[in-house]
């Protein structure tokens, strides 16, 4: 019998809809809600990721790499506790709502700011993409907050309706940072947000640090900050076909012949849903 070949989707899930597929892992989850929060408003904060011994052990990572630097970036290449972290079912079934079946990930980077750390400045994550960005969310950050989030520990602010606007802010934007809120939550929770949505950080007043690992997945078509082609084939062995997804291996977009064709319905069917 001759091998059949997968139907073509022609339709393609409006930005805010959980696709058939997803639905079902979105509910055993119970991510319904946070699911509603970042369609309407732009962000929201999945809590208990992962349990409290993998956060205490996930912190201490972090500081052993990037405490004394302030930071660090690459970090899928530096330890196996980061590919572990980007896998979280919670993680990936937001990653796939926000940003579509097939997504990539972008970016996996931490930041350990002090007391006295100032603010990074407003800015929306499509960096690289022109105005007016596109109805569909291209990509989606998560910031993995190991310490209490709140305003006086220099959590994310947040300026609530920015992501309607469709386009970066202006200097006058960001120098007034009018209608700003701070995202507050508990350790192991992750606040995420759309690429639209305007952004910073407030100052941290407290003493101590806060220990952030941001975590960016963008659709399949978009270019990723890091380039994680060295490290692929071992991560691959180590971690399976959610990370040859994460890392591009399983669409026609990412061959070292060429295109390969016989992932394209697949992948064309990904970047509808």
């Amino acid at each position: 019998m001759a091998e059949s070949k997968p139907t073509m989707y022609f339709d393609t899930l409006p930005p805010d809809a959980v696709s058939p597929e997803l639905a079902p892992v979105i509910e055993e989850l119970g991510l319904e809600e946070n699911c509603r929060e970042l369609a309407m408003q732009g962000w929201t904060v999945v809590r208990d990721v992962a349990d409290p011994d993998f956060n205490e052990a996930f912190r201490a990572k972090i500081m052993e790499i990037a405490g004394n630097a302030g930071g660090s970036n690459m970090l899928l290449a530096k330890d196996p506790i980061f590919a572990e972290a980007i896998q979280m079912p919670k993680l990936l079934a937001m990653a796939e709502f926000s940003v579509g079946r097939g997504f990539l990930i972008s970016q996996v980077a931490a930041s350990v700011r002090p007391k006295g750390s100032p603010a990074i400045g407003l800015h929306a994550d499509n960096n690289w993409l022109p105005a007016p960005f596109p109805a569909h969310n291209m990509l989606m950050t998560g910031c993995w907050a190991c310490d209490e989030y709140s305003k006086a520990g220099g959590s994310t602010l947040v300026i609530p309706g920015s992501q309607n606007l469709r386009r970066h802010p202006t200097a006058d934007e960001t120098a007034n940072l009018t209608g700003a809120i701070a995202i507050e939550c508990p350790p192991g929770s992750v606040a995420m947000w759309d690429g639209n949505l305007w952004h910073s950080n407030w100052p941290r007043e407290l003493d101590g640090e806060r220990v952030v690992c941001h975590i960016t997945y963008t659709r399949l078509m978009m270019r990723p900050v890091e380039d994680y082609n060295d490290h692929a084939d071992a991560l691959i062995d180590s971690h399976g076909e959610t990370m040859a997804q994460l890392l591009g291996r399983e669409d026609f977009l990412a061959s070292p012949t060429g295109a390969d064709y016989s992932k394209l319905t697949q992948t064309f069917n990904n970047a509808k849903r």
